[in-house]
């Protein structure tokens, strides 16, 4: 019994990560996609998993960039109106050093609702959506 609670502790401990979201120039994202987080103490930034939403600081056409920050707009509202936010992360981070997680809020994982409302897309690394279409 005590061996089948710590593997279930353990489970736990590695899927719901103590990682607190904060604001950074009023946002809580930056875009759609990436959020401002504190962990271990220090200021750092979370990717969402399974989602790709249009770019802001680089994006290909006016389209985009319109999409991107309704997109950020978005997750930020749904972030400041959230009771609760979870982060389910198993730490991994990506080239740009972001942690990449889910976000739940409220019990609704953000990914897939962003990607509901259109406002992105399930992430493919080898086909990147083209929002100037």
């Amino acid at each position: 019994m005590i061996r089948i609670f710590s593997v279930l502790i353990l489970l736990i401990s590695n899927s719901f990560a103590d990682i607190q979201i904060r604001k950074q120039n009023d946002l809580f994202c930056y875009d759609g996609d990436t959020c401002y987080v504190i962990y271990e103490g220090k200021k750092d930034k979370v990717r969402l998993l399974d989602l790709d939403t249009p770019e802001i600081s680089n994006p290909k056409c006016e389209k985009e960039y319109i999409l991107g920050i309704e997109a950020r707009d978005y997750i930020n509202h749904l972030i400041s109106e959230g009771k609760r936010i979870e982060f389910e992360t198993e730490y991994n981070r990506d080239f740009f050093g972001r942690i990449l997680s889910y976000i739940i809020i409220d019990g609704e994982n953000v990914s897939k609702l962003m990607v509901s409302h259109s406002l992105g897309v399930l992430y493919d690394k080898n086909n990147k959506k083209d929002w100037c279409e």
